[in-house]
């Protein structure tokens, strides 16, 4: 049985199964991303199945660019950011859109890898101490996966995904996984990959400094 620090990763604290009827627990998922597939749905209610994409996006921690303009916006410091503070509200938010791929199951699964150490989140608040940017993830490794973001105030998801990156450098981090290429991620640096050349990048990427052991926002 996998165990991470006494809990099991076999067991979901309820039954999931994916299309083909068969269980998802935690140790599936973390599974699944050591082999190059995420999990996806049609819609919210849907149902579980996984996607191995030919090529995909990632950013280079190393060559990780940040746009003037949000350099500026950044400057005057319009949100408070925190990680890990509201996961779940996070990846909610996330799938608050007409067309969501993030249905009930998924969000189970990643709150539990969040509660084992897996999943991570960064969060924008506004001076009210509303909720009004977020993404979230999955550490692989030396990859972070990064799975969505959502944002109700313009910048906000923006300077979390500068957030995540700045963190994920001070804890040795190689890369961040952005899965499908978007104007936003091109615009910091990501590039297209084959799945020959993501797998090699897995297997030679070397495990990262716990989340909390480094302060955060960096700066």
């Amino acid at each position: 049985m996998l165990v991470f620090q006494g809990r099991s990763l076999l067991k979901p604290i309820r039954r999931i199964r994916d299309e083909e009827g068969i269980p998802v627990s935690p140790a599936r998922v973390l599974r699944a991303y050591g082999e190059r597939c995420f999990p996806m749905a049609d819609h919210r209610d849907g149902k579980i199945f996984w996607i191995r994409p030919f090529e995909r996006a990632v950013i280079d921690l190393d060559e990780f660019h940040i746009p003037t303009s949000l350099k500026k916006l950044r400057n005057r410091q319009p949100f408070r950011l925190t990680t890990d503070v509201a996961f779940r509200a996070v990846i909610e938010a996330c799938s608050e859109r007409r067309e969501t791929w993030i249905c009930h199951d998924i969000e189970e699964l990643f709150v539990q890898l969040h509660a084992l150490g897996f999943a991570h989140s960064v969060e924008a608040w506004d001076d009210r101490g509303r909720l009004v940017g977020g993404v979230y993830g999955l550490s692989v490794g030396g990859v972070f996966a990064g799975e969505s973001m959502f944002h109700r105030e313009s910048g906000a998801s923006k300077l979390c995904i500068v957030a995540l990156v700045e963190h994920l450098q001070n804890l040795g981090y190689a890369v961040l996984d952005c899965q499908q290429q978007t104007p936003h991620m091109e615009r910091f640096g990501a590039e297209m990959i084959s799945d020959e050349n993501y797998s090699s990048l897995l297997s030679r990427s070397s495990a990262p400094l716990d989340w909390q052991s480094r302060s955060f926002p960096v700066h």
